[in-house]
């Protein structure tokens, strides 16, 4: 009887054991995903991603002074650049042949795939521009998905509506980069109320508006409106006073919210010579 409790003893330790060495390991993997991420609003439709590693991720940066009224800033760098079109207003000018806002050696992403850089992971998603936009270049737009810190963080790009099968490859949604302006020029009210109703993210961060302290002349950018006016028929708006804010899974939001960025100081109005000598 001695010898039989003893085995039973053992065999109690040891799964006592392993469920506290299970139990250990996943509050080990719990409080690896919920490091804070960084991300940082250039201005546009560009932000930069900073992982919980300091991985650094620049997505659709603009070309200086095409269509957008104002510059690219110099400085601005990252391990990655993720492009979703070739457009020059995500793609630095490339398509253009102009000189890119990145060191000639920096690894770029433009295609749909998997890709892991350090402590975040990559994803591509093969989606189609919205109308009218991009036939030149048969409207192929990628949406890309940042998986970093726990967080799932998407970037439209220009992307028009979603697919049902896009949608649901994409999956769940924390954070949601989507382009909206008041003049609904990338997406109209009920297509961006859609997507928002098929991803369901906890934070949507407007991009791909107008800057009026960025433009020098009014009604440019062409077709291009504002955010304020489409934010104040919203619930849960939040306007940040920094262009720079960090994410992580347990400070989500518990209803939805929309958060507006400012854009980078280190986006500056053109340079007017004529209005300093005034």
């Amino acid at each position: 009887m001695q010898a039989h409790a003893r085995t039973r003893f053992f065999q109690w330790a040891s799964l006592v054991g392993g469920a506290l060495a299970t139990s250990a390991a996943g509050a080990q993997e719990a409080a690896k995903d919920n490091q804070p991420v960084i991300i940082e609003y250039i201005a546009h439709a560009c932000f930069r991603v900073t992982s919980p590693s300091g991985k650094q991720v620049l997505i659709d940066p603009y070309a200086s002074r095409v269509w957008l009224g104002y510059d690219f800033p110099p400085g601005v760098r990252a391990d990655t650049v993720l492009i979703s079109h070739p457009h020059y207003d995500h793609d630095g000018g490339e398509s253009q042949g102009r000189a890119v806002p990145w060191p000639s050696k920096t690894l770029i992403l433009r295609q749909p795939g998997t890709n892991q850089l350090g402590d975040m992971t990559v994803v591509g998603y093969a989606g189609k521009h919205a109308d009218p936009w991009g036939k030149e270049f048969g409207q192929i737009n990628t949406i890309w998905l940042l998986k970093v810190g726990g967080l799932r963080i998407v970037h439209l790009g220009d992307n028009g509506p979603l697919t049902e099968g896009t949608a649901g490859a994409i999956g769940h949604v924390d954070v949601l980069m989507m382009p909206i302006d008041s003049q609904f020029h990338i997406l109209k009210a009920d297509q961006i109320a859609a997507i928002r109703a098929q991803l369901s993210p906890a934070v949507l961060i407007p991009m791909h508006y107008r800057h009026d302290d960025l433009e020098a002349s009014p009604g440019k950018p062409e077709q291009l409106g504002g955010i304020d006016e489409w934010a104040k028929q919203e619930s849960g708006v939040r306007y940040l006073g920094s262009f720079k804010q960090e994410f992580s899974v347990g400070a989500l939001p518990r209803k939805p919210e929309v958060v507006i960025f400012k854009h980078s100081p280190l986006v500056k109005p053109p340079h007017d010579p004529e209005a300093e000598e005034k």
